[in-house]
Parts: C-alpha cells; sequence; structure tokens
C-alpha cells in the first residue's frame, strides 16, 4: 500500500482556469512568494523557478528570480508561502489570493495597524478554529486553520487556514470551535481507511486521525479486547502497518502545525509528535520493510525535545529508509524514489540537530537501533 500523498488547495491566481495544486506542478513550472510572507530568504512578490516538488513534506526547491535576495542556489519554501504563478508580474502586494482582499470578515495579510496579543477574548495563539459566517469569501466557510496574533486594533485574528490558503485576517465573530470528529457506525476497516485518507487529502486532520484509530481498534489486539473477532484485514501485517504509518503522518502533521516557542504550544507539539512515533514504531514492528514508517519515526523524534540521544536515533532512522530502494533495498526495505531527496534533507537536519547538542551519556548506534524497533 502506498502512503498518504500530502494536498493542498488549489490556489486562484493568473485568472480563470489558470488554478492548479502545487502538488501538481511540475519541475519548471513558475511559483510566486504570497503576500505576507517575508523571510531572510525570500519575500512576498518573488518569484521563481521549481526545481524539485516534495509531494510528501509539502514543500519546493525554487530557484528565485532574484539572486540578490535570495542567493544563487535554490531554496527549500513550504507550500503555505507559494502559489501557482503561470504569468510573471501578478503580484498584488498584501494579497495572498486575487478576489478575497478587503472583503468582509476576511482579508489578506496586511501590516499590522495595531499592537499583537496573544490572547483575546475566549481565544489563544494557535487555538484551532473554524471559519463561518463569511460573506464575502463564502469559500473559506468551515475551512480550519490556526490563530496567530490578533491585531488590537483592527480585531482581526491573523489565521493560517490549512490547505495552503495562507493568513487570513478574520473577525472574531466568524470564528467557531471545530466539531467533534464522530465516525459513523458500520464501517469497514477498508472503508475507515479510504475515509481517513479523504479526511486528510482535505486537511480535515482531526477526522483522519478518528478513522484511522477506529480502524485500528478492529485490527490490532493492543488497541482493543482480544476475544473480539477481528477482520480478514488484521492477518496482513503490512497492511495494519500502513495504517499505522498513515496515522503517524496526520500526527506529524499536527506537531508542525502547532509548534512554537510558549510553553503551552511546545507541550502540545511534543503530544503529537510522540503519538507519531509510537505509531511509526508500531509500523516498523509489523512491517521492517517500511520505508516511510523509517523516516516518519525521524520525523517524530526530531520533533520532541532537543538532546543528542534523540538526534541519534532519529539519524539511525533516516539512514534506515534511505538504505531503501523502490523495489526494496538489500534488507527489503522499500522506500519510493520521490521521497529520497525530502529523507535526504531531513538526515542534513538532524546531523546538524546532533552537532549543536551536548549531552553526558548518548546510546551508541546499536542501542539506537534496538529503540527504534521498540514501540
Amino acid at each position: 500500500q502506498r502512503g498518504l500523498a500530502l494536498h493542498t488547495a488549489w490556489p486562484r491566481c493568473g485568472g480563470a482556469g489558470m488554478a492548479k495544486p502545487l502538488e501538481e506542478l511540475p519541475a519548471g513550472d513558475r511559483v510566486r512568494v504570497m503576500g505576507g510572507k517575508n523571510y531572510e530568504k525570500f519575500h512576498g512578490g518573488m518569484e521563481g523557478t521549481i526545481i524539485e516538488n516534495n509531494t510528501e513534506s509539502r514543500n519546493m526547491r525554487v530557484q528565485f528570480d532574484d539572486v540578490g535576495t535570495a542567493g544563487t542556489e535554490p531554496i527549500m519554501v513550504a507550500y503555505r508561502n507559494l502559489e501557482y504563478a503561470p504569468n510573471r508580474g501578478g503580484y498584488r502586494a498584501g494579497a495572498t489570493q486575487q478576489g478575497t482582499a478587503g472583503q468582509p470578515g476576511s482579508q489578506g495579510p496586511k501590516e499590522p495597524t495595531g499592537p499583537l496579543v496573544e490572547e483575546h477574548g475566549a481565544f489563544r495563539i494557535r487555538q484551532l478554529v473554524q471559519l463561518q459566517d463569511l460573506q464575502g469569501a463564502a469559500d473559506l466557510n468551515g475551512k480550519l486553520g490556526r490563530l496567530r496574533k490578533f491585531d488590537v486594533n483592527a480585531e482581526r485574528w491573523e489565521v493560517d487556514v490549512r490547505g495552503g490558503l495562507g493568513i487570513k485576517r478574520i473577525k472574531e465573530a466568524n470564528l467557531g470551535k471545530p466539531a467533534k470528529p464522530e465516525v459513523p457506525p458500520g464501517l469497514s476497516v477498508p472503508e475507515l481507511k479510504e475515509k481517513g485518507n479523504e479526511c486528510f487529502k482535505e486537511s480535515q486532520l482531526e477526522n483522519a486521525v478518528a478513522y484511522y484509530t477506529v480502524a485500528l481498534q478492529q485490527l490490532d489486539p493492543r488497541e482493543e479486547e482480544e476475544d473480539v473477532q477481528k477482520p480478514p484485514e488484521a492477518e496482513d501485517p503490512k497492511y495494519v502497518a500502513v495504517l499505522y504509518a498513515n496515522r503517524a503522518q496526520v500526527n506529524i502533521m499536527l506537531c508542525r502545525e502547532v509548534h512554537g516557542e510558549e510553553t503551552s504550544i511546545a507541550k502540545e507539539t511534543r503530544a503529537f509528535a510522540m503519538r507519531a512515533n509510537m505509531d511509526a514504531a508500531r509500523a516498523i514492528e509489523l512491517d521492517p520493510t517500511n520505508g516511510k514508517a523509517y523516516y516518519r519515526r525521524g520525523c517524530a523524534v526530531l520533533g520532541m525535545a532537543p538532546s543528542a540521544s534523540r538526534a541519534k536515533e532519529a539519524i539511525w532512522c533516516l539512514e534506515t529508509a534511505l538504505s531503501g530502494r523502490a523495489s526494496g533495498g538489500k534488507d527489503g526495505i522499500v522506500i519510493p524514489n520521490a521521497m529520497r531527496h525530502e529523507v535526504t534533507n531531513l538526515l542534513d537536519y538532524a546531523k546538524r540537530r546532533l552537532d549543536g547538542c551536548v549531552e553526558a551519556a548518548v546510546p551508541d548506534v546499536e542501542q539506537c537501533r534496538e529503540n527504534c524497533r521498540q514501540s
């Protein structure tokens, strides 16, 4: 079974009929940094050519035209900062998408007009919210996002909307609490798996976790009473491993989404990382040839509090994933060729993390290998 493909929304730019999902753009196509996305090496309006598109990790290696700012080497940029740009010069400062800036209730990111605070009313930074009752941007109703900062003078929250839709400035009246995930009874394991995949593609991450969890409760005795009759899929450890690896990927996405420096956010981030770590470890236990599971455990370990031992563990997991091949490596490990570059990038990061860590006792490679086999 193939793992999940990460999907983003269809950025609207360049006029009708030119919308394209970022994950479908091939090398050589053009992209633009969205308004309000300002970093050291790139900022809103900069355009460039795609060198490599990594759908699994939702980022692209882009060669920007403005070498004075970006330099001569391609830069890895996350999908959330980009939009499809088939025509040069279509940038409008202060808007992430055409047709949404200035609409009542929803605006593209503009310069703040007042103090930015992390709590206001019933809302706080990084809280998950659902957009509702928007009149001028009705297509955003029902979308989920994480709160960033509240602009006191403008009386709007900056909301990082899921699905690559960028930052929107939303009034509190248009923010609601997402409904608790509910899984209808009577679905088979394949149906639950398919529903989970669909929710993931639609950025309904909490619902995806719920569907995968109910499926795993039917499949794995570690998740349910042993005397319950199990479906035939429970006899295939590779099938069960894919479900664990899929749920691990969802928790990795939630970990990245919530990531921040504040104590409360760090605690929530680590919780998602720990869940992803346990799921990826169980997937490896069930199917030691699942290269994606090794990669996702490496991601999960790096999402926890930094330490030399965790960096070493991540390095071993990622090197194990890279030992695989699309048709199976010498140990039978399978890893899609399309993922090799992003695994290599994360391995480089893990090594830099290790270089920056100081720890009194660092387990050797054999100990790290044993840890990776444990659940």
